[in-house]
């Protein structure tokens, strides 16, 4: 079957076409990312790294940290090491000094 050229206007619309498609998948990749971001967020969220189980929030040193009472391991949010910093310059500025750039 021999190919006739091609109209013009037909042209334009199957680009348009071709466009909005992309466009659409492109803003469900993005969905979807975005729910795994939620998901993986709710799976963690206040979860031991060490061990996985359920973090419990505690007052050491008049900061909030993390600590998990079943490997016994205490973990520290953005800030709350140079807070503890700020009242104990000791054992603290020694651990922040191998940890600044």
């Amino acid at each position: 079957m021999p190919v006739k050229p091609s109209d013009p206007e037909e042209e334009y619309f199957a680009r348009l076409e071709a466009e909005r498609r992309r466009k659409l998948a492109e803003e469900r990749r993005a969905e979807i990312e975005e729910e795994e971001r939620q998901r993986q967020k709710d799976l963690h969220y206040m979860k031991c790294p060490k061990c996985g189980m359920q973090l419990e929030e505690i007052s050491f040193g008049g900061v909030r940290v993390d600590k998990c009472f079943h490997c016994e391991g205490m973990w520290l949010d953005k800030g709350e090491l140079e807070t503890l910093h700020s009242k104990e310059h000791g054992f603290v500025g020694r651990l922040l000094n191998v940890f600044r750039t």
